[in-house]
């Protein structure tokens, strides 16, 4: 099924502050997991960065139920920047590890990005705490019901508030990041 997805992103220097912040107005700890997002490259088929396309296998291994998980996700193009609107499809795999290997050995280059994050629900508010390797942290924040730019933006600005964070809106995914900072 395609989705809306409207997500935006904030860096901050102490995720445990944010954690702490969330506790104290009754946000619940869903679970806490750690990532390995395989970015997959289909040049000379696709130039996926040119048309601001993802094609991306999710390895997520819960510490709450202590199983790996596995997910392959399309992200269409951006509609909209700040915040960041795309449609979304995903499918769960029953072994993403195979996945990966049937991509590498078609001859498709993968970008791989690590990550501890704890997802934190509040309303209609997913809040996930990201402690990405090799980028920093991060707050990852979706509106759930959203149907506009304008929505999204209101409710945001409510968490924001609530939460007393400061910083810049990033509408950048984490593999744009990773390649700006590897000059890419």
């Amino acid at each position: 099924m395609v989705e809306k997805e409207y997500e935006i992103k904030i860096a901050v220097k102490d995720l445990g502050d944010v954690e702490r912040a969330l506790r104290e107005i009754g946000a619940v700890l869903e679970d806490d997991v750690y990532e390995e997002d395989h970015y997959i490259d289909l040049r000379p088929c696709k130039d996926l960065r040119s048309t601001d396309e993802v094609l991306r296998i999710r390895i997520s291994r819960s510490s709450k139920t202590n199983s790996e998980f596995y997910e392959l996700t399309y992200k269409g193009p951006r509609t909209a920047r700040i915040p960041k609107v795309r449609d979304e499809i995903s499918v769960e795999v029953s072994d993403g590890r195979a996945l990966l290997e049937i991509i590498r050995r078609l001859g498709f280059l993968t970008y791989v990005l690590k990550k501890r994050r704890k997802i934190y629900r509040y309303g209609k508010y997913k809040i996930f705490l990201d402690d990405v390797v090799h980028l920093g942290k991060y707050i990852e924040v979706e509106v759930e019901g959203v149907s506009s730019v304008e929505e999204f933006n209101e409710e945001i600005k409510k968490l924001v508030s609530i939460l007393r964070l400061s910083g810049p809106l990033i509408s950048k995914s984490y593999l744009e990041l990773i390649l700006e900072k590897l000059g890419q």
